[in-house]
């Protein structure tokens, strides 16, 4: 999936003060299967940008093409329903919902498919040695295995775009690599797009693109040989 932004800004008003702006007129085009880490410090608008390029928030002007479609002059039905046909969001906190299962917390996404997607959540817990968790719930698994499930509910709609915010932040480096391993072997067998918000500079070098934001500016965009 294409990603294109048009002088896109984000403010919020504050009472009795000047109001924040957190995006600053955002250019830029992320290609179709193009994998890009948005780096900076905190503050920088990193989250907000991916929420927004995520349908999950709107912005206060301008625009967010996906393969040339103007999302935001959709309602919110229309971008709810285009989030769970079209994209997956991987999050520094995995979200489980403590009272479902781990297998029930996988098909959310699709609940209203979950009789057919049912055996692919079961391949997919297989798949990383999850299979016999899938019963359990989400505080009876530690915190690799809670982010390995939320990263197969990420991908259970089979998702044209992948947003992973800080999806390594918690863990330890051994599962971190683990989980940064399973995220970017899944983005190449789905032919998606990947866009990952990280400090962690290791983890930017593996993308095809690293994107830098200031103070709700990207300052820079280069190749990861130049990192």
């Amino acid at each position: 999936m294409n990603i294109k932004t048009k002088n896109l800004v984000k403010s919020y008003d504050k009472k009795k003060s000047h109001g924040i702006e957190v995006l600053k007129n955002i250019n830029f085009e992320i290609k179709s299967k193009e994998k890009v880490a948005l780096i900076g410090p905190s503050g920088a608008g990193k989250s907000t940008l991916v929420h927004i390029l995520g349908l999950m928030d709107r912005p206060t002007s301008g625009k967010v093409y996906l393969d040339s479609v103007d999302c935001f002059a959709g309602d919110s039905s229309y971008l709810c329903n285009l989030r769970k046909k079209k994209i997956g969001f991987l999050f520094q906190f995995h979200y489980l919902m403590p009272d479902f299962t781990v297998l029930e917390n996988i098909l959310l996404p699709v609940w209203k498919e979950k009789n057919i997607k049912f055996r692919e959540a079961q391949n997919s817990l297989r798949k990383i040695g999850l299979l016999h968790r899938q019963d359990h719930f989400p505080n009876e698994l530690s915190g690799g295995e809670q982010q390995r499930v939320a990263l197969v509910r990420a991908l259970i709609n089979n998702p044209k775009v992948i947003f992973a915010d800080e999806p390594t932040g918690n863990l330890d480096r051994v599962t971190g690599l683990e989980v940064e391993s399973l995220l970017f072997e899944a983005s190449l067998e789905l032919g998606s797009t990947l866009v990952l918000v990280t400090h962690n500079y290791e983890l930017a070098s593996k993308t095809d693109r690293v994107i830098k934001m200031v103070d709700g500016n990207i300052v820079k965009s280069f190749h990861k040989e130049n990192l």
